[in-house]
């Protein structure tokens, strides 16, 4: 009967390393919801829609449909500007980026409000 603590305590020392293995030992995590204009222009990308539809095709993807009538879209902001739709995407070039965050639902309707439930791609032109 004293063999539960022993295996309990191996369980939660597994659970705190497997999470460190899981990227390249000596550096960072990969941020799946940011793309650099170095990460861009090391794929050879033009456009930034081409960079995010190789790299980060999830992006694009509007999650389940809040309303049949009106649904939700994947709104685009340049520097607290928006822009539109992720079409408007394709006339934005990688040179004039600076990097590139995508916002889940939850976040983009936290920080834009109503309107943004099917999340926001946040282009910026400088760090």
């Amino acid at each position: 009967m004293r063999t539960w603590p022993r295996r309990f305590a191996r369980i939660l020392l597994l659970a705190a390393i497997l999470p460190a293995c899981s990227h390249v030992p000596g550096g960072p995590a990969p941020n799946l919801d940011y793309l650099s204009q170095q990460q861009m222009q090391e794929g050879h990308f033009t456009y930034v829609y081409e960079a995010i539809e190789a790299m980060r095709a999830n992006w694009l993807v509007v999650r389940g449909t809040d309303s049949f009538s009106t649904p939700s879209q994947i709104w685009v902001y340049y520097d607290a500007n928006r822009l539109g739709g992720v079409e408007t995407l394709r006339s934005v070039r990688v040179n004039d980026v600076a990097y590139i965050r995508h916002y889940n639902g939850i976040d983009a309707t936290t920080r834009w409000g109503v309107g943004h439930s099917a999340g926001v791609i946040y282009v910026s032109s400088h760090q």
